[in-house]
């Protein structure tokens, strides 16, 4: 038969019609209103007899059978790419009736493969049939995101219509109502105002460390799933230009979000006992950080129960499916915050494994922070130990289990991708390093406000941050296609890159903070970046549902280039921040003024309103600035959020006003 188009630069799928497979239908010949039979669309592995697996292969090694093949160039050219098959299956789809079973297919491609010495498999087939009937879970998801819609238009329709001395009430139920409707919340989601403390290049940062972390999965999700996509043998090559590792290196946002919610979290905490004189409340510390979490993250746990409803396709199975499935029997490891101690293949959604990590994270800073509050040099001494703990421990099961040193996509072996994950990349002890980076640099700023930097300092400085951090973004592109990195390169690496590149986002912002950053500090401090910064954990939440949606949408390959990765990449960005938005108006602001008004009661009740640690009794700091009321930088929702938004006092003044 035909070989697949594309093989000789690596095309190992054919997809075939699924939708025309699915709507094909035979009605009976005398009886139009009965269907003989349907097409059934099956996809079949075919694996090329190999020698026994023995070891974990990259893309650029060769099969020690074959290393000395002599034989036509073609030959030879294959040779070097079998290893390749280990992972990468050719692919074939197929239509078949509907009369036919699995084992029905898997008895003639037996024979096939007898004859042939070859291995096919078959996958579970696809027939058109009625809906399936919804499950539990599924029902209870629906309900609630119907309740949270009923709540915000009640909550709207309240506010339009109560007259204001009404939207004081002292009735609790009043309030929380009031508290999600959607007038006063997009005011508050685009509120701009700012507090004299010049924290508002963080704005930038995280938005910016967002964009750059999309764009990065716009690469490395069709890297994980290159079978899908043309060309499999011209990846490397793709991925290894310069321009196209400032992006794949992407996953170093991940750390700059750790390094801002550490140093929001030191800032806040020291501002309030250090300069307030405030005490510090543990209760609040700990249960204010959970209900800005949790609210949001477990609304959204229960929304994956709906992606399977959302898409299908002939690749469905071997792509979002792995990543929803285990939701329905793993999401309470999720709940607890606990699912990154655990393999990727019992993982529900990858992805939130970064949640787990800053909740565990924030918790464990409590053995530093009382230091930092009682003893100084004792908790600056813990906070260096557990940064350099961090390196340590990631260079040294780097070495043990010989992971790779960072993501990438020539590491084609899934168990590199999984020991790679669970002990480095997902590891709560690998990624402390830049979150105990940012609990000194608040302290820093906390202790050292005023501090002046030398101009030769400042130069070097920058010199030595854009240096660093660059060498870390663009060293790896050697890896793609030059050589492998040997195992003290991998270990080297490994243990340094999230420090090393977080110092230079440190210095950079802690330039910004103290009047040194320049044009830099105007960039990052655009009031535009505010109301988008807001999103950033929802946004961060939803687009990777939406990439593997879309690839597991695919009815035909696609093209691996960059010009389809940075539209798609944008592409994604911008829809994933407008359903960000949504879910904003939905829960995740409504939350937060539930919280403002429960927490704002019980200080009033114990009559210590201007003398107790307020700082995390609500979602904002509140300053007086030349006679007006202003908010700070606070920490919400897992990246760090601000909430920046007005009282509801200050929201009805307005609303007259306008």
């Amino acid at each position: 038969g035909k070989s697949l188009d594309g093989i000789m630069s690596g095309t190992v799928t054919s997809l075939g019609e699924f939708d025309q497979c699915l709507e094909t239908a035979v009605p009976h010949p005398k009886r139009k209103d009965v269907i003989l039979f349907q097409g059934q669309y099956c996809l079949v592995e075919v694996r090329l007899p190999l020698p026994a697996k023995g070891r974990r292969y990259t893309y650029q090694d060769q099969l020690e059978q074959l290393s000395n093949f002599t034989g036509s160039d073609l030959m030879t050219y294959f040779s070097t790419k079998g290893h390749l098959l280990y992972e990468y299956p050719f692919r074939i789809g197929l239509c078949i009736p509907s009369g036919c079973t699995r084992e029905d297919l898997t008895q003639i491609v037996n024979l096939v493969s007898n004859k042939l010495n070859i291995d096919i498999k078959t996958t579970p087939c696809k027939i058109k049939e009625e809906p399936k009937p919804l499950m539990g879970i599924q029902i209870f998801s629906i309900s609630v995101f119907c309740l949270l819609g009923f709540l915000v238009l009640l909550g709207t329709w309240i506010e339009t219509r109560s007259p204001p001395e009404n939207i004081h009430s002292k009735n609790l139920l009043h309030k929380i109502i009031l508290s999600f409707s959607m007038i006063s919340n997009f005011k508050q989601l685009v509120s701009t105002k700012t507090s004299k403390d010049n924290l508002s290049s963080l704005h930038g940062i995280r938005f910016l460390s967002l964009t750059w972390m999309v764009l990065c999965h716009s690469y490395l999700f069709p890297g994980f799933f290159k079978p899908f996509y043309r060309s499999l043998f011209r990846a490397a090559a793709t991925v290894m230009e310069p321009v196209a590792q400032m992006v794949v290196n992407g996953s170093e946002a991940m750390s700059t979000f750790l390094f801002i919610e550490g140093l929001l979290m030191s800032y806040t905490v020291l501002k309030q006992i250090k300069q307030e004189n405030k005490p510090f409340h543990l209760k609040h510390f700990v249960l204010l950080k959970l209900w800005r979490v949790a609210p949001v993250y477990y609304v959204f746990l229960m929304g994956a129960s709906l992606v399977p409803l959302m898409t299908s396709g002939p690749i469905f199975d071997a792509t979002i499916a792995r990543l929803i499935y285990p939701c329905f029997q793993y999401a309470w490891r999720n709940v607890i915050f606990i699912n990154n101690f655990f393999h990727m293949d019992d993982m529900c959604m990858l992805h939130t494994w970064y949640v787990s990590v800053e909740v565990q994270l924030y918790l464990f800073s409590l053995f530093v922070m009382f230091p930092l509050i009682r003893a100084k040099k004792i908790g600056i001494i813990l906070n260096i130990f557990i940064i350099f703990a961090s390196i340590v421990y990631t260079g040294i099961v780097t070495y043990i289990f010989e992971l790779q040193p960072t993501l990438t996509v020539v590491h084609i072996d899934p168990e590199d991708s999984s020991l790679f994950f669970l002990y480095s990349f997902g590891s709560t002890v690998s990624q402390a390093g830049p979150y105990f980076i940012g609990i000194l640099l608040g302290y820093i700023l906390i202790m050292k406000p005023d501090i002046k930097i030398p101009k030769k300092l400042l130069i070097m400085g920058w010199f030595l941050a854009v240096v660093s951090s660059g060498i870390i973004v663009f060293i790896t592109g050697i890896w793609y296609g030059v050589e492998k990195p040997t195992v003290l390169q991998s270990v080297v690496y490994a243990a340094s890159y999230k420090v090393v590149f977080i110092t230079g986002v440190a210095w950079a912002t802690f330039c910004c903070i103290t009047g040194h950053g320049g044009f830099i500090h105007t960039i990052l401090s655009w009031k535009a970046w505010m109301p988008l910064s807001k999103l950033v954990f929802v946004t961060y939440l939803i687009q990777p549902i939406l990439q593997l949606n879309y690839i597991a949408s695919f009815r035909t390959i696609q093209e691996f280039s960059h010009l389809q990765f940075i539209i798609q990449g944008f592409g994604f960005l911008v829809i994933s921040t407008f359903l960000a938005l949504i879910c904003n108006l939905l829960i995740q602001s409504p939350c937060l003024c539930i919280e403002k008004t429960v927490f704002n009661m019980e200080s009033k009740k114990k009559e210590t309103n201007e003398n107790r640690n307020l700082g995390f009794e609500s979602d904002d700091i509140t300053m007086k600035v030349k006679g007006k009321t202003e908010t700070m930088l606070t920490l919400e929702n897992g990246l760090g959020q601000e909430a920046f938004f007005k009282t509801r006092t200050e929201n009805i003044k307005a609303q007259q006003d306008s």
